[in-house]
Order: structure tokens, then sequence, then C-alpha cells
């Protein structure tokens, strides 16, 4: 049932579900169901089995498949490049069809998802897998810096394609311009490392054969390799770094591809071998697009520019060209190479093309006229590999068995050792601090490019996953096993390095004990030394001090006087201002107090306590009732809003509803129309087909009219039958449509009644809090306007103190001012006083200083005759530590050295132990590592093991539907047999029962025609041999008819059935009454009847032939059908039992299917959580 819009809306108002919306699982999209009724209406006119234009027919599957002149038309999974889509979309040129209609959106929506779906005949077919590459190239770009970090290897597979029992050569090497990641080309796979810490990252399987040139897409994000077999096959892959995922495969070479790269855009790829032929690929199609003649010898080296406009070609010849990426087209012919060109590289900003030969020379080429920017000789013998720099360096490797490190210009940095053979391949890192080199015999080494050391070797064979982790456990053992042994030497060691460091304790105790005693008798002989420097002078001073002194009695008896006379004037002056500040004291005081008053008035509160209360009571009270109203006037606006929304839903409920019903009672009225229509027809059926039984019942042809009567008797009864059912379903509908309406307009009038109490509720509640607001704001006025006047007493009196503060502090400012000039001429004062006292009392003292200094000066010159002879004892004691001093130092000198060769010993004991913790931490993280990496190749076979069963499932559900329809065929045979035995029995009753018929009504005929009255007259005439003279002597016709129907009578008249008997007895009675005449027309009567009776027998015959031959056939049909109907009966079991069988082994499949993916799922997790990190 369909629901109107408006009821739809309704019910989503309502929250009601509707389950007529709910969507079904998108089906598949096949070519018998849902593409050839789109051909057929839009291309079969052009594209046809008689009329393919342009060779393509697109009339059964196979042929749109095999596609036309131009190459296929559809590509599975890939719309975008599929003809049949992009002409018919217009996409493309020439559109399709060029004077038609163009297909709708939905129509192109079905080709487009016919295609994505893998090109499915019918839904029981398996999709077809694409051979494009699996990602949309044409939006790919591979150039430049990536945004955010850099793509890494994530979760791809460790255990290696290949296990051999030594490495291959490495020919080439290729390190990610912007990750750490160093790629290698090993036996059938490319292994990814770690570039710093050196872990396997992941394996890329190559089966094809050999790898022989790798490089990285500019953004770091995908690998190239090209390589092959050699006198076999060749091919170029490349895969994504961050998922190891095949992202193209193109060249169908018959011998190895030695030279290749791929476009930056990813969209075309150059390659190239013995073959000496360019080979250029369409990535994007998967097709050559052009081949170039033009090297003499075997291609071995091939590079785009960094932005893909170019690339550049090197044979074994010493042929060096660059080429336009976008025509093919020759850009430079290099000449500068006299033998074969092994590597090319182009520097970062694709400027610069480096060239290595085995000449053994490099050559930088600058691009815009193709000359030569720099020339060198790098390695003698030949070189192998070139490759430049992020900051534009170079390095390259040869058969003088080093790697060599170049500037920019050619300048030689550093020349290293890398190998005992050939050196065959070279990779600086994303960097540039880090080098690596790969020789002849599979050995891989990272070199430090600053100082040229060696850092670590990589294995270019790898050990299987499982002996890595027998390899990490063993040397977890092997560890675990060590520490404690070297953990109880370092105890050792340092128990000696204490008892060492102890003993040079000791000596340097005693060392500075020795050098305190000599320091002691230094200080001493300093101390000495200074005193006598020191009594010198002051002998010289002592002398100057009395003399001093003497001056010093002289000037104190001079200032006696004078500040005698200048003490009286300051004492007035100091009287005059002290009265003068006492005043200024009194005034300052009477302000004090008023300011004091001021600000006592304005602490006052505006009300008091008790009102105070009240008012913040009254207050709240009224603010509350504020919010309540405010709140109930929320309320009220809601639910008037909710009562209007119900109403407006009611009003629109009863439209639907009132529509509803008057739809249910048309509907009823057509039911009840169709019903009596039906009826009608079935009558007029019955009728028409009594009319034409009853005229056939004599076995006579019926006539058309009554047979095209009945034909339309029995559409119509069909038709009204057709019609009827319709109507009832119409019907149902319609009810369904009014009761789901009713139900609405009930539950919506619910929903209004509850909004409409809702609203009264809230409307009386909102003018109670109305009211109550009132209420709380006439009680709060009084004290409201209480507190204003109060605040404004406030407000006066704080205005009244802020006046006598600044008063205040104008009479502080002026007794600060005379307090200051008082204070001024007290100190003067004071100081005049205190001048005067000191002089009076420093008169004495100076007196007996004088007296002093000359017995100082005695004293004094005493104490250095006494220094003098000290130091020189003093100077001997020196002499004695100083001795004992140096062969305490050549003691420390052996003890030191002691301590520190057990310091080193220990300090080696110490690296050893942190070198094997640092070991053990690492073997312990290779072996979460390598466990991890086993549960993720568990994962990987078993998802592959998923896929095969997963075709099994599609291959197994195939063949139950052909047993299924295999047992639909067996049992429509079987029926099909049944149904010919029961036609061939109905056809045996019904001509036998004709025979019998056809019989009955010969013989009638015949009766009826003896029994005649003029057969009765004949007879009686010849009995009686009357009247012979006037009957005609035509009368004894001798005809094969007459004689046929005399042979059919019984010769005795009496042998009739009594009837007959009667009749010609009745006969024979009525012609005694005739006259001559009347006999001679009732002969001339019974010659024409003879005539029919003849014409009747002989039809007769024919048809009973006819009937008996049909019978005979039936009859044979009956008797072989049986037989045919058991051996169909068993092929029909056999077909059920086959397709249980199928179905069952579905079931199973489909189990199995299930128990996969969940122990796939576990696996996943399980990897998941093991995996480690390495720290730091």
């Amino acid at each position: 049932m369909k629901n109107s819009p408006r009821l739809q809306t309704l019910l989503l108002l309502m929250g009601l579900p509707l389950a007529a919306q709910a969507a079904d699982e998108k089906s598949k999209v096949t070519y018998a169901d849902d593409v050839f009724p789109i051909l057929e209406n839009k291309c079969l006119n052009c594209h046809n089995t008689d009329e393919a234009k342009g060779g393509l027919d697109l009339a059964s599957f196979g042929a749109a498949l095999t596609g036309g002149s131009g190459g296929a038309v559809v590509i599975s999974e890939d719309p975008k490049t599929s003809r049949l889509f992009t002409l018919s979309a217009h996409i493309e040129e020439p559109i399709m069809p060029p004077k038609g209609t163009k297909m709708t959106d939905e129509e192109l929506q079905v080709i487009s998802d016919w295609i994505a779906g893998g090109l499915l005949e019918t839904k029981n077919s398996k999709a077809r897998k694409s051979d494009k590459p699996k990602l949309d190239l044409t939006s790919v770009s591979a150039s430049g810096k990536p945004e955010g970090p850099p793509p890494m290897p994530e979760h791809l597979l460790l255990e290696p394609s290949v296990l051999t029992t030594r490495p291959n050569a490495v020919p080439a090497l290729a390190h990610s311009p912007w990750a750490p990641i160093l790629a290698v080309a090993g036996q059938k796979q490319i292994l990814l490392y770690h570039s710093s810490d050196f872990d396997l990252l992941g394996v890329l399987p190559y089966p094809e054969g050999f790898p022989q040139t790798l490089n990285f897409s500019p953004n770091g994000a995908y690998l190239y390799c090209g390589g092959g077999r050699g006198g076999k096959s060749g091919n170029v892959v490349a895969w994504d770094i961050k998922t190891g995922e095949r992202v193209i495969e193109v060249g169908k070479e018959f011998d190895i591809v030695l030279g290749a790269d791929i476009s930056p855009d990813l969209q075309h790829a150059v390659m190239g071998g013995p073959g000496r032929v360019i080979k250029l690929w369409d990535t994007v199609k998967g097709e050559q697009v052009n081949a170039v003649k033009k090297h003499t010898d075997w291609l071995l080296s091939a590079a785009y520019s960094p932005d893909g406009v170019i690339y550049a070609t090197g044979d074994r010849n010493g042929g060096l060209y660059v080429w336009e990426a976008a025509t093919g087209y020759e850009f430079y012919t290099l000449k500068g190479h006299t033998l074969a060109v092994n590597d090319l590289d182009w520097r970062m900003d694709g400027n610069v093309l480096a060239s290595c030969s085995e000449d053994g020379q490099v050559i930088l080429w600058e691009m815009n006229n193709g000359s030569q920017v720099k020339k060198w000789q790098a390695h003698s013998g030949g070189v192998q590999a070139v490759d430049f720099a992020p900051n534009g360096n170079l390095a390259t490797v040869g058969r003088d068995k080093t790697v060599k490190l170049w500037k920019g210009d050619g300048t030689a940095i550093r020349t290293i050792n890398a190998s005992d053979d050939v050196v065959l391949s070279v990779a600086y890192s994303d960097d540039g601090k880090r080098v690596f080199t790969g020789d002849i015999h599979g050995n891989i080494k990272a070199w430090d490019a600053e100082a040229g050391t060696e850092i670590a070797s990589i294995d270019a064979n790898p050990p299987s996953i499982d002996q890595q982790i027998a390899y990490s456990e063993k040397r977890i053992v092997e560890l675990t096993s060590q520490l404690p042994k070297l953990e109880e030497s370092a105890k050792s060691i340092a128990t000696e390095l204490a008892t060492a460091r102890n003993a040079l304790s000791e000596i340097d105790k005693s060392i500075a004990a020795v050098t305190q005693t000599r320091d002691a008798h230094k200080a001493q002989i300093a101390k000495l030394d200074g005193t006598i420097k020191a009594l010198t002078p002051q002998v010289e001073k002592l002398q100057q001090d009395v003399n001093a002194r003497n001056a010093a009695m002289k000037t104190l008896i001079d200032s006696i006087a004078t500040a005698t006379a200048s003490l009286k004037p300051q004492q007035d002056e100091v009287t005059r201002l002290t009265s003068e500040l006492m005043k200024q004291d009194e005034a300052l005081a009477s302000a004090k107090v008023a300011l004091e008053a001021a600000k006592s008035e304005a602490a006052k509160p505006a009300l008091e306590a008790a009102q105070k209360t009240q008012h913040d009571q009254l207050a709240a009270a009224q603010a509350a009732a504020l919010k309540a109203r405010d709140a109930a006037n929320a309320a009220l606006a809601a639910k008037t809003s909710e009562q209007e929304a119900s109403a407006s839903k009611m009003a629109e409920a009863n439209k639907v509803n009132a529509s509803a019903n008057a739809n249910a009672t048309q509907a009823k009225s057509a039911s009840e129309a169709a019903s009596k229509a039906q009826a009608e027809a079935a009558a007029a059926k019955v009728q028409a087909e009594a009319a034409l039984a009853a005229a056939t019942k004599d076995g006579q042809a019926p006539p058309p009219a009554l047979v095209q009567a009945r034909d339309a008797a029995v559409a119509r009864a069909a038709e009204t039958a057709k019609a009827a059912q319709a109507a009832v379903n119409a019907l149902a509908s319609s009810e369904n449509t009014r009761n789901q309406a009713a139900e609405v307009v009930r539950q919506l009038g619910n929903k209004l009644t509850e909004a409409s109490t809702a609203l009264a509720a809230s409307k009386q509640d909102q003018a109670s809090k109305s009211t109550a607001l009132a209420q709380a704001d006439a009680a709060f006025k009084p004290l409201r306007e209480a507190a204003a006047a109060g605040a404004a007493r406030i407000q006066k009196a704080q205005a009244d103190a802020a006046s006598r503060t600044a008063a205040l502090a104008e009479l502080e400012k002026a007794r600060t001012g005379s307090k200051t000039l008082l204070d001024q001429a007290a100190a003067k004062l004071a100081a005049t006083n205190a001048a005067l006292a000191k002089a009076k009392a420093d008169l004495a003292p100076a007196q007996k200083a004088a007296t002093d200094a000359a017995t100082a000066l005695a004293a004094k010159q005493k104490e250095l005759a006494d220094a003098r002879t000290q130091i020189a004892a003093a100077q001997t004691e020196l002499k004695k530590a100083e001795d004992l001093l140096a062969s305490s130092a050549k003691n420390k000198e052996a003890a030191a050295a002691k301590v520190t060769a057990v310091a080193a010993k220990e300090a080696e004991t110490k690296k050893s132990i942190d070198l094997a913790k640092a070991d053990l931490s690492n073997s312990q993280f290779l072996h979460r590592k390598w466990q991890a990496a086993a549960i993720n190749l568990t994962a990987h076979q078993e998802s592959e093991n998923l896929d095969d069963m997963t075709a099994k499932l599609g291959d197994m559900m195939e063949e139950e539907t052909v047993a299924k329809q295999e047992a639909e065929a067996a049992a429509k045979a079987r029926t099909e047999a049944e149904a010919i035995l029961a036609q061939a029995k109905k056809t045996v009753a019904e001509g036998t029962a004709a025979l019998q018929e056809k019989s009955s009504s010969v013989l009638e005929q015949a009766l009826a025609l003896v029994s005649s009255r003029a057969v009765a007259e004949l007879r009686e005439e010849a009995i009686q041999e009357t009247t012979s003279a006037a009957i005609d002597p035509a009368l004894t016709v001798s005809s094969g008819a007459a004689g046929a129907v005399a042979t059919d009578l019984p010769e005795d008249a009496n042998a009739l059935p009594e009837t007959k008997g009667e009749k010609i007895k009745v006969a024979a009675e009525t012609l005694a009454y005739k006259t001559p005449e009347e006999i001679g027309n009732e002969v001339a009567s019974l010659k024409t009847r003879l005539s029919e009776l003849e014409q009747f027998l002989e039809t007769s015959y024919v048809e009973a032939t006819k009937t008996k031959s049909t019978v005979t056939a039936a009859d044979q049909v009956a008797r072989e059908t049986p037989k045919v109907i058991a051996e169909r009966s068993k092929a029909e079991q056999e077909a059920a039992r086959e397709l249980a069988e199928a179905e069952a082994e579905r079931k199973r499949q489909e189990e199995a299917l299930a128990s996969q993916k969940k122990r796939i799922e576990e696996l996943r997790a399980k990897y998941l959580s093991t995996l480690p990190k390495r720290e730091g």
C-alpha cells in the first residue's frame, strides 16, 4: 500500500514508523534484467546482430563484452573509461545515440552500476575482475613534497618471497625522498628497510623475476620496479608504499626490462631492454601507446624528470637521449659517453641530469640547451650507479670497489672503500646524512656521509619469520644468561675501584696535611713579612701622629671659642618656631573632630537592622514573584503554541481522514460493480459454452459465430475477474489508508485535548503568579522608598566628610612645613651644642692621645725587631714541608694511575652491560615484532583462503542454481509427461465415444430411411407383386448406397425392432390408400434421400477413419508414457537429491566462511595488539 504524501507527513509528525518506507538492500544490476531493456530502447536499432554499426553488437551479453572495431566498450569495475557509458553520457564524442534522445540519469546510473559491479549477466553470474590499475590514476599527483607526514609502510608482510642459501647481487637501491625507507632489489622480491634503525618494514613480492631498476615517486608514495627474466619476460610494476598493494602493472616484454621509470603523475611508463626499443605505455588504459627505435644497443637506463615533462634513456653503446614525454619526440641527443650508460638520475629541481658510464665518467647535463655542465673521471674501470642527494651532492659507485661522494660541481668530498668487489648500486638517505651501497655479492652497507664510516650492514637475503623468531629467542636466552655474569663482574670491579680510590684518598689526606703545614709556614712567613712591611710605615706614621695630635689640641681650643659665640641667636629662633607649631596643632585637632563627626554620619546605615532584614526579604520575595510570573508567561506562550500546532495538525488529519473515507467508499462501490460485472461475464461464459456444446453435440463443426462468442465470453470473464481482483485489492488498500487516517485523527484528538487542558492550567497559573507579583511589589514599596531616603542622607554626609578631609590635609601640610623649619632650627642648635660639647670632650682625650702616641711609637719599634727574628725560623720549617710534599706527589701519581685503570675497566664493563641490555631490549622488540609478523602472515594467508572460500561459495551457489534449475526442469518434464498421458487417455476415451456415436448415427439415418412410408410401400408392393406396372422401373436401383442399405437391413421385416416393424406395418396400410401418382412422388423423394444417405455414409467413413487413427496414436502414447513418467520421476528425484546436497554443501561453506572471517578478525586484532613500537 502506498501512503499519500499528506498522510506520510502526519505519520512522521506523530513519530509513527512507515513500514512501506523501509528501503530494501540494493539488488544486483545485471545485463539480462536491467541493462538489456535500456539498450533495446536506445541502442539496438543500430547495434544489433543484423546491423552492427562500427562492428558493435549489443543484442547479446557476449557480443557486448567483445566490443566493436574500436575495441572493448565496457571495462569491468571502471565506468569512467568504458565508452558505452562515456558516449551515452555525452562525456566523450561521438555522442550516443547520435540523433535520438539521450539516456536519462536513472538509465545512465544503471549502466554505470552494471559496469562498476563487474558486468554481471544474471543475478547468479560471478563479477568480472578489472585488469586495470587499482586506483584512479587520472586524479593522482605523485610530484612534490607530500602534505603531512610522508607515507610509511603499514602492516606489510615480512615473510620473504624467496629464501636462498646466499644473497644475489644488488642491481638496484632506491631511497624515499621524504621518509626513512630504503628499497632493495632482491630475488623475486623488493625489500623495504627502515634506513635509521634498519628494521625490515615489508616485502613486496615480484614473482615475475628479478628487479633491475627501482625508483620512488617524487612524493615518496609509490615505488616503481622494472625487471623480469632474461630471454623470457619483462614488465614494470608500481606499489603503494603505505599498503604494499600493486597499483600499476604494465609491459608484456619477451625479455627482461633493464631500464624503466614511471611518470610522476603515474599515467605513463617508459621501459626497454635487450630489444633496443623504447616502449611507452599508458598505465590508465593498460596498453602500449608508442615504440621508438633509436638505440643501437641494449637499453640500460631510463628516467623521467621530476616534473614529468621529459625523460632520458641510455644504452649499452654510449647512446644518451632526452625525449618529450607528451609527444615522444626527440628533445636532445647528449653526446659524451663512449661506453655503456649504466645509470641516470635527475637533480630534485629537474634542471640537471647526471649520467654515468662504463667509460668511468660522470657527466652533468643542463636542460636549457642540452650542454655539459661538468664532466669528470669518477671510477677507474667504469661507473655503475649515480644518485643525487637532496642538497645536490652526488654519490657514485663503480668497478673500483668504492663509493665516492661529490659536491654538485664535481668536487670530490671523500672516497670510501665499500666492498671487496664491484659495487653495483647506491642511494642517498632522505636527509643526505647516510649513503647505502650494494655490491655484486649481495652485501648492503650503510655509511655515514659526514665521517665516511660504516654504520650498519643490511641483509639482502633475510631469513624467514620462523627463523627470525628462533634467532631472537636464542639471542634473548644468551643475553639473559650473560647479563648476571657481567653485572657480577661489574660489582667486583666496583669493589676494586673503591679500594684503589680509598688508597688514593689516604694519600690525598697526607698530602693535604703536609700541604696545610707548608701553607701554614708560608702563611706565617707571609704574615711576618707583612708585619715587618706594615710595622715600618707604622712607626713612621706614629711619629706623624704625635705631631698631628699636638696640632689637633690647638684646633679644639679655637673651635670652643667660636661655638660659644653663635649659640644665643639659634636658641631664640627655636623658641619662636615652637610657639607657631603649637597653634597649628590646635587647629588641626579641631578639624579632625569635625571630620570624625561627618564620617560617623556617613557610616550610619540607610535602614535600621530590622528594617534592612525586612527590606531584603521583601526584595527577594518580589524578585521571586517576578521570576515566577515570567516563567508562567513563557509556559503560557509555549502551551498556546503547542495547542495551536495540535489544532492545525488535527484539521489536516480530518481532511486526510475525510479524503480516505471518500476513497474507501468509492473503492467499495467500484468493487461491488466489478463483482457484478464478473458474475454477469461468468454467466455469459456459461451460456456461450452451453450453446457451443449444443451445436457440436451431433459431431458437426461448430458455427464460427458461436466459437467467437464463446472466446469473447471467456476473455470477458477473465477481464472482469482480473478487474474484480484489482478492485478488491484497491478496496483493501483504501480501507487500510482510512484506518490509518482514523488512528491519526484519534491520536491527534487526544493530544489536542491534552494541550487544551494544559493551556487552561497555564493561564490560571499565569494569573496567579501576576497577582502574587503585584502583592509583593506593594509590600516592598515603603521600605524601598525609606532605603532611598537613607541612601541620600549617607551621600550628603559622605560629601561633607570629603570636604573636611581636604581641609584637614591642607592644615596637616602647613603643620608639616612648620615642623620642618622647627626641626631644622633645632637640629642646627643641637649641632652647635654638640660641637661645643664634643670639642670640650675631645680636648682631654687629645691631650692623652698625644702622650699615648709617643708610648706606641716605642712599642712598635720593639715589635718590628721580634718579627724579623720569627721569619727566619719559619723559612727553615717551610723547606722541610716542601721536601715531604714532593715525595707524597709521586705516591699519589701511582695510586691515581691504578684508579684510572680500574675505572676504565669498570666503564668498559658498564658499556658491555648497557650494550647487552640494549641488545636484549632490541632482541625482545624484534621477537615481538616477528611474532606479530607471523600473525600478520597467518592473517594474510587466511585472507587468501577466505578469497578461495568465497570463490568456492560462488561456484557452489552457481552449482546450486544449476541443480535447482535441473530439478525444476525435471519436475516440469514429469508434469508434462503426466499431462500428455492424461490427454492421451482423454483422447482415447473421446475417440472411442465418437466412433460409437458415429456408428449409432449412421444406423439411425439408415433406419430412418427404410422406416419411411416409401420403403414400406416398396416392400409391400414387392411382396404382393401388384401395381408393378404403375411403378417407375428406376425404383429397382442397385446402387452401392442402396445395396449397402439393403445389406444392413434384416431380411425379415419382423426381425427389425418392434418400433420399426410397427412403422412398416403402418406404412403398408397407408400405402393401400394412395394413388399411383402419389406413390410416384414419394418414390422420387426416396431417390433423393438415398443420394443424401450415400453422401452421409461416405463422410462418416472418412471421419471415422481419422478418429480411429487418432485413437490408435493416443493409445500408443498412453501405453508408452508411463515408462517416460517413471524415468522422469526418477530424474526428478535425482535432481532433488543433488539440489539438497548442493544446498547442504553451500550452507556448510557459508558457515565455514563466517568462521574464517571471525578467525581473520581475531588474527588482525591479535596482530595489532602484539605489534610493538620501538622507543626513542
